[in-house]
C-alpha cells in the first residue's frame, strides 16, 4: 500500500481530467524511455540546479579551475548515489514510497560522498549552503518526476480515509519537534549566533522531518504496520534517518562543534519523546501479531512412516488404535456422558483428532492433575489413551514428567494434554485489564517468566522462588519438548484459549546434550566430509523449535527461497534480528575455529540436507560451509533452485576457488546492502 492521494474522477473539472490526461502520456513516454531517460533527466536536474544557484551565489556564469574541480565532484557524488541507491532501476509496477526511499538513500550516499570528496581533494572556497539547498531542492523535483508522474494509481493509501489520523498526528509530532528546538536551538543561539548555516541546518531538521516521514509512513501507523514489531521497526528506521541527514548536513556545512551539540540534544530529545507519544497514542489500535497460531484445529500431517501394525488413520484424518481386542463404542461413550461431561468442547476436539472407539476402555485414564508422583504411581506399558486435562505449564521438572507419561503408554498409545501458550497468556490480561495496565503487568510477567529462566544468572533464582508453576511455555516449546521425549504430535486443537494436542508414544528420547535456554546457542550442522559442526547462532527461535523441524516441514510445506511458511517457532523479535543479520553475528567463532570459510554453501541440518538429490548430498560434503553462502548471490527461491545455486558455485570453486569466492562475495553483498535481501 502506498500513501497517494485518491483521486475521484467524479469531482474532476475538465482542466484537472486534461491535466491527469497529460500527466498519463508523460508517463507513457517515461515507462517507454526507461532507464536512459531517468539518468538524463537526473543528471539535467542537477546540473541545471548547481549552475542556477553558482549564478545567484557568484553573480556569474564564469567558472575557474578550482569551481569546474568542484563541479565534477558534485556530479561524481550524484553518480555514486545513484549508482548505490539504484534509483534508476524504475520499475512500472513499484510503489511509490519505494521509490521515494531510493530518492532519499540517494541523497544521504551523495551528501556523503561530497564530504569525503572535498576533504580529499582540500577543496574549501565553495559556498556550501547553496549546494545543499542544491541538493534538496533536486530530491523534490525528483520526487515529482519519479512519484508523482511515474506513480501507479493501483497501488494508493487513501489520505482522505485516514485524514484525522494523519492531521492530527502531524500537528502533535510538529509541535514536539518545534518544542524541542525552540528550547534547544532558537533560545540559546538567537541572535548571535544564529547565522545562514545555522539557518539552513534549522531548515534541515523540519525538511528530513518530512522526508523521513515520508520515507517511513509514521504519520499512518496503524494502516502501515502489519503488527507492533513491525510499526516499532518503522518508527526506528524513521528516527535513524532524520537523525542521519541532520548530522551530515551539519559536517557538510562545518557547523561549530558547541552549535551542533544544540542541534543533536534538541533532535534527541524529539526522537525521545516523539516514540513516547507514538506508542502510547497507536500500541492499543496497531494488532497484536504474536507467535501462535490462532486456529480452532491444526490439522497435522499424513503419517508415513508408522508402522503400519498398531496405528494408521481412517477416512476422516482420526488416529486409529488397532487394538487386538473387539472394538466397542464404550470408550467414546465413556468420555462423552462421564469423564468429559463438563468439558464439552474438549470431548468435540478428541472425538476430531481420534477415533475414539478403538482404544480399550479399562486401558483409557482422564485425569486432571499437576501431582507429578501420580504418573509415576501407574504400571509401565498399560495405557492406550492417557488424557491430563490439566496445563503443562504447572508441572515441574517438565521433561521428566513427559517421560513418565510415555512410559505409562503402549506402544502406539497416545497422550493427550493442555497447553496455555504465550498469545493466550498475553489474551487472558487483556481479558482482565485495561490496555494499558495489561501491558504493565504482561511486561513484568515477562521478565519473570521468560527471561529470568533463560539467563545463568537469574535461571536458579527463578527456579527456586517460582516453583515451576505456571511457566511461560510457547506453543514451539511445547511441541519440541514432547518430540524430543519421545513423542509424535497428531493433532492440535484451540479451546478456551487452551492448546490441547494429541502425542504418540513413537520412539527413544531423542539423544543430545542437556538443552539451554541461552540466548547464545549450538546448531547441529554437517560440515565438510560429512563431519558434524554445531554452528553459533543467537536465538530467534523458541527453545526446543528444532526438534520440530519435520512436523513444521511437513505440515507448512517450504515458501520461496528455501524457508517455511507460517514459521510459528520464530517469534516477531526473532524476524527482526533475522532481517539485520544480528543472529548471524556469532558464526564468526565458527569461521575463527576453522569450521567455515568465508564465502560457501550453507552449513544445514541433516533433515534440511535430505532435501537435496542423492549425487549433490555427496559432493557438497567434500566443501567447508561457509558464511556466505551462494544462496545470496543467485536469490533462487524453490529447493530446486538452491541446489542449481550451489552446484554452479562448486563448479566455479573447483575451476578458481579464490576468483569464485570473491565473485560470489561482492555479488551477494551487492545484494544484502542495496537490494535489502536479508536472513528472513
Amino acid at each position: 500500500m502506498s500513501d497517494e492521494l485518491k483521486i475521484d474522477f467524479r469531482l474532476l473539472g475538465k482542466k484537472n481530467r486534461s491535466a491527469l490526461s497529460f500527466n498519463d502520456n508523460v508517463l507513457d513516454k517515461i515507462k517507454k524511455k526507461g532507464f536512459f531517460t531517468n539518468v538524463v533527466v537526473s543528471f539535467f536536474i542537477y546540473l541545471f540546479l548547481f549552475l542556477i544557484f553558482y549564478f545567484v551565489s557568484k553573480h556569474t556564469i564564469y567558472f575557474d579551475a578550482e569551481n569546474f574541480k568542484f563541479l565534477g565532484l558534485f556530479m561524481l557524488s550524484f553518480v555514486v548515489g545513484s549508482v548505490l541507491s539504484g534509483k534508476f532501476e524504475f520499475k512500472e509496477t513499484e510503489l511509490s514510497e519505494k521509490t521515494l526511499i531510493k530518492l532519499y538513500v540517494s541523497l544521504l550516499v551523495s551528501l556523503a560522498s561530497l564530504i569525503v570528496f572535498l576533504f580529499l581533494f582540500e577543496i574549501h572556497h565553495i559556498k556550501r549552503e547553496y549546494v545543499l539547498v542544491v541538493m534538496f531542492s533536486g530530491l523534490v523535483i525528483e520526487t515529482y518526476y519519479f512519484k508523482v508522474l511515474g506513480i501507479d494509481r493501483k497501488n494508493k493509501i487513501s489520505f482522505v480515509e485516514h485524514k484525522k489520523l494523519s492531521i492530527r498526528y502531524i500537528l502533535l509530532d510538529g509541535l514536539i519537534l518545534t518544542f524541542f528546538c525552540y528550547f534547544w536551538i532558537i533560545k540559546p543561539l538567537v541572535p548571535g549566533n544564529f547565522g545562514e548555516k545555522e539557518f539552513l541546518s534549522f531548515a534541515t531538521i523540519y525538511i528530513s522531518w518530512l522526508i523521513s516521514a515520508a520515507t517511513t509512513h509514521k504519520f499512518i501507523p496503524v494502516v502501515v504496520s502489519s503488527n507492533r514489531w513491525n510499526a516499532i521497526e518503522l518508527q526506528i528506521k524513521f528516527y535513524v534517518r532524520i537523525i542521519a541527514l541532520i548530522i551530515l548536513s551539519m559536517i557538510f556545512l562545518n557547523l561549530d562543534y558547541n552549535v551542533s551539540l544544540h542541534f543533536v540534544k534538541a533532535i534527541v530529545g524529539y526522537s525521545i519523546l516523539s516514540s513516547m507519544v507514538s506508542m502510547f497514542l497507536f500500541a492499543e489500535k496497531i494488532k497484536n501479531k504474536t507467535d501462535e497460531p490462532t486456529v480452532v484445529f491444526l490439522k497435522a500431517y499424513e503419517m508415513k512412516d508408522s508402522p503400519s501394525s498398531s496405528k494408521y488413520k481412517n477416512g476422516n484424518s482420526k488416529y486409529i488404535f488397532n487394538n487386538t481386542e473387539a472394538s466397542e463404542s464404550v470408550v467414546k461413550q465413556k468420555f462423552e456422558f462421564d469423564y468429559l461431561k463438563d468439558y464439552g468442547d474438549v470431548f468435540s476436539v478428541l472425538d476430531n483428532m481420534l477415533d475414539l472407539k478403538s482404544f480399550d476402555t479399562r486401558k483409557s485414564l482422564v485425569i486432571k492433575s499437576d501431582e507429578p508422583n501420580y504418573i509415576t504411581s501407574l504400571t509401565p506399558d498399560s495405557y492406550q489413551l492417557l488424557v491430563n486435562l490439566h496445563v503443562l505449564n504447572d508441572q515441574s521438572r517438565l521433561n521428566n514428567y513427559l517421560l513418565d507419561v510415555k512410559k505409562t503408554l503402549v506402544h502406539g498409545g497416545v497422550f493427550v494434554g493442555a497447553l496455555l501458550p504465550h498469545h493466550y497468556r498475553y489474551r487472558k490480561y487483556l481479558k482482565t485489564y485495561s490496555f494499558w495496565m495489561a501491558n504493565i503487568y504482561y511486561f513484568f510477567d515477562f521478565v519473570w517468566k521468560r527471561v529470568f529462566p533463560k539467563l545463568p544468572l537469574t535461571r536458579e533464582i527463578y527456579f527456586t522462588f517460582a516453583k515451576e508453576k505456571d511457566r511461560a511455555i510457547s506453543l514451539a516449546e511445547g511441541l519440541g519438548r514432547l518430540v524430543y521425549c519421545g513423542f509424535k504430535i497428531l493433532d492440535l486443537a484451540a479451546v478456551d484459549d487452551v492448546v490441547y494436542f494429541a502425542a504418540l508414544r513413537n520412539g527413544p528420547t531423542v539423544n543430545t546434550k542437556t538443552f539451554f535456554y541461552s540466548p547464545l546457542f549450538k546448531m547441529k550442522r554437517i560440515g565438510q566430509g560429512g563431519k558434524t559442526i554445531y554452528v553459533y547462532k543467537l536465538r530467534t527461535m523458541y527453545p526446543y523449535s528444532e526438534f520440530i523441524q519435520d512436523f513444521v516441514y511437513k505440515h507448512n510445506n517450504l515458501e520461496a527461497g528455501g524457508k517455511f511458511k507460517d514459521d510459528f517457532r520464530v517469534p516477531a523479535w526473532g524476524k527482526l534480528f533475522r532481517k539485520l543479520w544480528i543472529d548471524e553475528l556469532p558464526m564468526l567463532i565458527n569461521w575463527a575455529k576453522r569450521d567455515l570459510k568465508f564465502v560457501g554453501v550453507r552449513p544445514i541440518s541433516n533433515h534440511y540436507l535430505s532435501l537435496y538429490s542423492i549425487e549433490h548430498q555427496e559432493r557438497r560434503s567434500k566443501f567447508k560451509p561457509g558464511l556466505i553462502p551462494p544462496f545470496y548471490a543467485d536469490l533462487p527461491e524453490t529447493i530446486e533452485e538452491i541446489e542449481l545455486s550451489e552446484k554452479h558455485y562448486l563448479d566455479a570453486y573447483e575451476k578458481n576457488p579464490v576468483k569464485t569466492d570473491i565473485k560470489y562475495f561482492f555479488k551477494a553483498m551487492n545484494n544484502i546492502l542495496l537490494k535489502r535481501k536479508r536472513s528472513a
